[in-house]
Parts: structure tokens; sequence; C-alpha cells
């Protein structure tokens, strides 16, 4: 009678009650390593021998996300076959705010800031997304969400709070506020750009939809750049500056991606959804181990309350899922 149980336990992590290929967790893995590591990533080309700005190095891997996103795409499925103009315009838009915003400002911010510091306040994106929701729903959070959403954000106080003090430990001195800035809007404009991509699901590959978002993006930000008007690679890049960009654009730009799409095709919500509060924890150890960087116990308090609320959030349901 007891063996049959983990089996119970397996299929309810999937959807519709099917068991989970073991290759799925490598998507999730990927996930959580990836996603959680992007901004150190960041942080490594942006703050290297060589002067790369945070729009070059934007516009360069959204870029190349989108040739080999295309490429893959193609290949996997062939052409994407007639697209509405409405489409067009949700991938256009969704992808504006997703990259060219959200990660556009949280690649400026770490310019100045630490890249734990980033991974941490970003956290926050799920309850953004919540409250989000009930504003274009026009709906009133139940009590439960709503008590959540309180706490999520004083935690989120707690997280940049010690950066005001920190006299340039966690972030450069002179830039605290806009650096915060940078990251509050970073986390509502990708939370809005995840709302508003919502009724492709289904309508359109998510490989060819991916493909669109990151490309306008590139678009857009390359204007930014042109007009930004730096100087391209004034000295050669050190190998850690190339080998940490590879990684940014083949790992967390595209296989990261497409790792996504297979775990939300396979995991129930619940499980595709617990990135949202591991990989602040991913990006904090990660950024103490390999860049030393500095974070306070007020900080990781507050990480604490942040990924509390976010759990509370995700795990409740909500309508327009």
């Amino acid at each position: 009678m007891s063996k049959p149980q983990p089996k119970i336990q397996a299929a309810s992590l999937a959807r519709g009650g099917e068991a989970v290929p073991w290759t799925a967790y490598l998507h999730l893995l990927v996930i959580y390593l990836v996603w959680g590591g992007a901004y150190l990533l960041v942080k490594l080309v942006v703050s290297g021998a060589a002067v790369i700005t945070p729009l070059q190095l934007l516009t360069a891997r959204t870029w190349c996300a989108t040739l080999l996103l295309g490429i893959i795409s193609l290949a996997r499925t062939g052409l994407p076959g007639r697209v509405s103009l409405r489409d067009v315009g949700l991938c256009a838009a969704s992808g504006v705010l997703m990259w060219a915003t959200g990660n556009g400002f949280a690649t400026q911010a770490a310019k100045h800031a630490s890249s734990s510091f980033i991974v941490m306040a970003l956290g926050t994106i799920p309850l953004w997304s919540t409250m989000l929701d009930c504003i274009i729903e026009r709906s009133v959070p139940d009590r439960r969400t709503a008590l959540a959403l309180a706490v999520g954000f004083v935690g989120l106080g707690l997280v940049v709070g010690p950066a005001l003090f920190s006299h340039g430990a966690i972030v450069e001195q002179g830039y605290e506020g806009l650096t915060i800035l940078l990251l509050i809007t970073a986390g509502v404009t990708w939370s809005l750009g995840t709302i508003l991509q919502r009724p492709l699901a289904g309508r359109l590959d998510p490989g060819w939809a991916a493909t669109m978002q990151v490309g306008t993006a590139a678009a857009v930000v390359s204007l930014f750049a042109i007009h930004e008007n730096a100087p391209i690679l004034p000295q050669p890049p050190s190998e850690i500056q190339v080998v940490a960009f590879v990684l940014l654009v083949v790992f967390a730009s595209v296989l990261s991606l497409l790792s996504y799409i297979k775990v939300v095709r396979v995991f129930s919500p619940v499980v595709a959804s617990t990135f949202a509060y591991i990989n602040p924890v991913v990006g904090m150890v990660l950024g103490v181990l390999v860049l030393g960087e500095t974070i306070t116990p007020l900080s990781i308090v507050g990480l604490v309350v942040v990924l509390a609320s976010v759990a509370v959030v995700v795990a409740m349901p909500r309508r327009g899922r």
C-alpha cells in the first residue's frame, strides 16, 4: 500500500496528473541557476577591464539572442505562419516593457550596484504583477493577498534601505536614489510586460513570440545606444568579460527562456513559479561567493519577508491566470 504514494506525490507536481520526466527537472535547474546568476554576469561585463556601457551590453545581448532564438525556433517549428497585427503589437509592446525597460533599467543599475542587491530588489516582481493585475482588472484583492502585498513592500524597503547608508559598499555613492528608482521601475515594467503578453499563449509559438519580443527590444535599445555615442571597445575585453557575455547570451537570454517554456508546459503553476523565490537567493549567494559583495543583515531580513510574501501571493489562485 505504501509503494504507490511516491507516484501520487510526483504526479501532483505536473500538469494534468502526469508523471514528470526527469529531464524536466534539468530545465527547472537551469532556470534556478541561470536566471539567479544573470546579473552577476551583467556585473562582470560592465565592470571589467574594457569599458562597456550598459546600453552597449544590452544592445549586443538582445541582437545576439534574437538571432539565436530565431534560428532555434525555425529549426524546431518552421516559420510561424500568419501572425495577426494584434499579436505583433502585443509582442512588440511586451518585449519593450520586459527587455528594453525592465531588463534595461536593471542592467543600467549594474553599473553602480552590486549584483546581489539587484537580484534581491527584483525579487518583488511577483508582488508588482499581482498589484498591477488588481489595478487592470479593477478588482479588490482579498484580505490575505492585500496583507501579503503590504508586508512584501515593507520587505522591499528593508532590502533597499541599507544601500542609502552603505557608503558605497552596496551602491556607488551618489547613485543610491537613482539606482533604487531604476530597480523599482524595472520590476514594474517587467511585470506589466508579462501581463500584456498573456493573450499570446496558445495563439503564437512561444519561441517565435520570444524572438519577436527580444528583437523589438533590440531595435529600441539600439536607437538609444546610437544616441549615447559611446566608443565601442576602446580597450580589448578581458577573458572574463567575453566568457560572461557568451554565458549571458546563450544561457540567460536563450536557453533559460526555452527551459522556462518547457517548465510551464510540464509542471503545475505552483512549481513553475518557484523560481520567483529561489532566484534571489541564488543571486545573493553567487554575488557573495564570486565577487565578495556586501549584504547587510537588514537586507537579508527584508529578502526573507519579500520571499515569504511572494510565496503567499504565488499560492493564491487569481482570475485571468
